[in-house]
């Protein structure tokens, strides 16, 4: 039998445990401090801080808000498609109205339409009486008030009838004809509910309240200018919604003759209107 020359190779020796190379080791932390949360106490009070912000803010904005130029822009609130035009004065159908609401307004009608009494209209009208009564919009309504006898209210002619815008100068409250009211010469008070700005009839100018401290053009109600046809129907006039006419609704506007706000106590009012014709109030010279 030939001799085996070829002799199998050892196995190779599987390492043991204890010959494998440690693993490196993992890097060390810093212990991190623990979060304590803060006690109730010591929680910061956001609801009332904001709050307070907001009392701040609105105290800032009411100190101010007076002496913002409104009437630079405020006149698109009672703009509309189209010029102004000629409108026949009907009052809305308001259980206010009394006898005339939605009737016509003649300057002839002592009766529906008396002496020191009031109505609600629409300037500019949408065409349709129904939906100009139910219109909550105050910048197109207007206070209409014939005039007391002492102002000559019983004339059977425009200058018996002043319109009064019924958004206030001062925070845009909705003012109101007062034909009771005493502090002024007697039934001459058109006033807002709402902070007290008085302003006298006929011309409109604030003379107690918040209204009558503010300067010129910010103390007088905008007011329509008024005629009558042949008829005697009362009409609505193109009105020119500036300072120096009819004024600007919620803004105010400039009184001929008049550079300062003036009080109930005020002699050449106490005297008489100095407006004789509704021409006059707008064109004084």
């Amino acid at each position: 039998m030939a001799e085996q020359t070829d002799k199998e190779a050892p196995a190779e020796a599987k390492p043991s445990a204890t010959s494998l190379p440690n693993p490196p080791p993992l890097p060390l932390r810093a212990p991190q401090a623990a979060v304590l949360s803060p006690s109730p106490s010591r929680q910061p009070k956001a609801g009332r801080r904001g709050f307070l912000k907001g009392v701040l803010a609105l105290g800032a904005f009411l100190t101010v808000v007076t002496f913002v130029p409104w009437g630079q822009y405020l006149s698109s609130s009672v703009t509309h498609a189209g010029a102004y035009t000629r409108q026949k004065v009907v009052a809305d159908i308001n259980p206010l109205n009394g006898s005339g609401s939605g009737k016509t307004v003649n300057v002839s009608d002592l009766t529906t339409f008396p002496p020191n009494g009031s109505w609600l209209i629409t300037y500019p009208t949408s065409g349709d009486l129904t939906l100009d009564s139910q219109n909550p919009d105050t910048f197109v309504k207007w206070q209409l008030i014939r005039l007391p006898e002492q102002l000559k209210g019983g004339s059977k002619d425009a200058s018996a009838f002043v319109a009064f815008s019924k958004v206030c100068v001062h925070l845009w409250c909705s003012p109101n004809y007062d034909p009771e009211k005493t502090t002024l010469p007697a039934n001459e008070s058109y006033q807002c509910p709402c902070h007290g700005s008085i302003y006298r009839v006929p011309d409109g100018l604030s003379v107690a309240g918040p209204a009558s401290l503010q300067s010129p053009p910010n103390n007088a109600i905008p007011l329509l200018t008024l005629s009558a046809d042949a008829a005697g129907d009362l009409y609505v006039e193109p009105p020119v919604f500036d300072v120096n006419h009819n004024g600007v609704v919620g803004y105010g506007r400039y009184v001929p003759g008049v550079t300062e706000p003036l009080t109930p106590a005020d002699e050449p009012y106490k005297q008489g209107s100095p407006y004789t014709t509704i021409d006059a109030k707008f064109n004084p010279g």
